[in-house]
């Protein structure tokens, strides 16, 4: 679990500065679901769950295959839907925007053209 401190902009320190800590969740995608990390996420594919602006970060760097990029995206949604139960907090992430970054599982660039010429 990553943490974050966030600064609420007091003036005067340290006594009435108040440090807000907001939990962020990191999901590892690894045997087809993703399970909840532990310090640094061991595979490519990380799903970030962030409470403070209710969104699901899924992260798929170059080099992921489409069907498993694809297969990560359906559960982020599912995610999205129902919520991922932690050991921790309990149930996380459910109604959160998700949110795609990288370009990896992308359709090939010799698929995106057709062979013939449209007529």
């Amino acid at each position: 679990m990553l943490q974050t401190l966030i600064w609420d902009g007091g003036l005067s320190f340290p006594e009435t500065t108040k440090w807000d800590l907001i939990d962020m969740t990191v999901l590892e995608y690894k045997d087809s679901q993703f399970h909840e990390c532990d310090g640094q996420p061991t595979t490519p594919i990380t799903l970030t769950v962030d409470d403070a602006q209710k969104k699901l970060i899924l992260v798929v760097p170059t080099g992921v295959s489409m069907i498993e990029r694809r297969a990560a995206e359906r559960n982020a949604r599912a995610i999205q839907k129902a919520g991922f139960q932690t050991r921790r907090r309990g149930c996380i992430g459910r109604g959160y925007e998700l949110e795609i970054q990288g370009h990896g599982g992308a359709l090939p660039e010799r698929l995106k053209h057709s062979p013939r010429e449209v007529y």
